[in-house]
């Protein structure tokens, strides 16, 4: 900032200029214009290179700070950044993101009734797009939030987004929050626009139309749209450069049909009413994100993205035999996470390209075998401890939460039944003190607290196991990490027991442990 001020002190500061700056600012400048007058053309030469070597903010290359705006949240915000340098004014003048939502403005008008308040909406909305057009600037992003939908603001939000697409948009960001299944009938405009990159629809309806035409749109995310299958389709084969794909929360998909897109990079279906298939082919897909219900299963064939990288899939319905039929086809899969795959049972993991495996939730998993030599991080939760590592030696970072399980409604803690069950922790756990990063989760009912702290020299709680102690005899220290205030958290029967204790009331407590 500092480079700023010295490049504006070149010229002398108006008077109103000078009420904008702080006392520190114009100390600045006028130091910067009493060192000026001192020197010589050749130091002033000098003095002007390292202030501009000292502006590093803009030097940064445009797309950077294209970025840096699209970030901001407040137009406002966006535009204050004009006075950072004739490179960032002469940016924001080209980059324009308008952002509109409608809770917020009625908000700050302080308007009770609610004609008024949607009367004070389309008032701001369109005085904000006429005096944005009578500056010619150009409209990089348009987004608007309708929290108040209503048939009479339909033709004006379709004359805003028409005047946005008119001068050039290349996103439009359209959120409307439904009432009563009324959504909003995108126009059908939108699909014939040559300039749009991105667009991100929330509580659309989209019509059928057979000649959709976006050459350059690159992002297409649908949440909560209803959509005809016939449009799904045509989207997909009229946008050729379409990198990245999300459906989420939509109605009318029956099936999932991709090829052809060379450029895809990402896919995500999520909670979808209704698919029955979904099939990608394409090559350079990277990511592929599917979570689904059980009472609607759903057929996945990505045998055609062999350089798949990313994989997640939250799949109640998915089989052992599902799973290593599509694995095994991911030679270069870096992250597998799997989510409530309540059907898998037994698993082998083998890959020498895996980093990072999620396993959550899989409540019928009886065992998987991982073999991955190279795997930095690792997470599991669940009320089993089903797992076993080959060579868990590039293991970086694991996390593990173990849930009681409910058998004929009594709670089932672990260890209770398997007394090799805290062993067998113990053995995990030697095999990974290399790692920087560890977290164990292990939630009871039990009186944790006092058995820790009150075990003594040697604990009786196995007299009738000689050859296996459990956990407390081989535990060589116990420190208390932290205690931590629970306001606000979810109330489960342990933090239950935690409130109830008069020293620990509503406190947590963190222990670090040694063996």
């Amino acid at each position: 900032m500092k480079g700023v001020h010295h490049k504006s002190s070149r010229n002398k500061l108006s008077t109103r200029d000078r009420k904008k700056l702080s006392g520190e600012d114009l100390n600045t400048i006028d130091e910067t214009v009493g060192q000026r007058k001192k020197l010589s053309g050749e130091d002033l030469s000098e003095l002007d290179h390292r202030v501009e070597s000292r502006d590093i903010i803009s030097q940064l290359p445009e797309h950077i700070i294209h970025h840096i705006l699209s970030l901001l949240r407040d137009t406002k915000d966006a535009a204050r950044t004009s006075i950072l340098s004739r490179k960032w004014r002469q940016i924001w003048t080209s980059f324009s993101i308008l952002k509109f939502d409608q809770q917020k403005i009625q908000e700050q008008e302080g308007c009770l009734e609610m004609r008024n308040k949607t009367k004070t909406f389309k008032d701001f909305v369109a005085n904000s797009l006429n005096n944005h057009l009578k500056q010619k600037l150009s409209i990089q992003k348009l987004v608007l939030h309708i929290t108040s939908y209503d048939l009479e603001l339909a033709p004006h939000m379709d004359h805003w987004i028409n005047i946005a697409i008119e001068n050039n948009m290349k996103e439009l960001d359209l959120h409307v929050v439904v009432k009563k299944s009324r959504y909003y009938y995108l126009p059908q405009t939108v699909f014939a626009s040559n300039t749009i990159t991105g667009l991100r629809l929330h509580g659309c309806k989209l019509k059928f139309r057979s000649n959709i035409k976006l050459p350059q749109l690159q992002k297409l995310y649908l949440h909560e749209v209803h959509v005809d299958q016939q449009i799904v389709d045509n989207l997909i084969s009229s946008c050729p450069l379409i990198e990245d794909l999300r459906f989420i929360h939509c109605t009318g998909l029956q099936n999932l049909q991709v090829s052809s897109l060379l450029k895809l990079d990402r896919v995500e279906v999520h909670h979808c009413h209704v698919p029955k298939e979904i099939k990608v082919n394409a090559p350079n897909l990277q990511t592929f994100w599917y979570c689904g219900k059980k009472s609607l299963p759903c057929k996945i064939d990505l045998v055609a993205c062999v350089f798949l990288k990313r994989l997640t899939l939250e799949d109640a319905n998915m089989t052992d035999e599902m799973f290593e039929d599509q694995f095994a086809r991911f030679p270069f899969l870096e992250i597998l996470d799997l989510s409530k795959c309540n059907n898998l049972k037994n698993l082998t993991i083998s890959s020498t390209q895996l980093k990072k495996l999620v396993l959550r939730g899989c409540k019928n998993l009886m065992e998987a075998d991982i073999d991955a030599p190279n795997l930095f991080s690792f997470e599991y939760k669940g009320d089993k401890m089903p797992f076993s590592f080959s060579n868990p030696s590039s293991l970086k970072a694991a996390k593990f939460s173990f849930e009681p399980v409910q058998i004929d409604s009594h709670e089932f803690h672990l260890g209770d039944a398997d007394p090799l069950w805290f062993f067998r922790l113990r053995e995990l756990l030697e095999k990974l003190k290399h790692s920087s990063g560890l977290k164990l989760i292990v939630r009871s009912k039990k009186l944790v607290y006092e058995k820790m702290m009150h075990r003594g020299e040697n604990p009786n709680c196995c007299p009738y196991n000689t050859q296996n102690k459990c956990w407390r005899h081989s535990l060589k220290g116990i420190k208390i990490e932290k205690f931590e205030p629970a306001y606000g958290k979810s109330t489960s029967d342990w933090i239950a027991w935690l409130k109830s204790s008069p020293t620990l009331q509503y406190q947590t407590t963190s222990y670090r442990l040694s063996w």
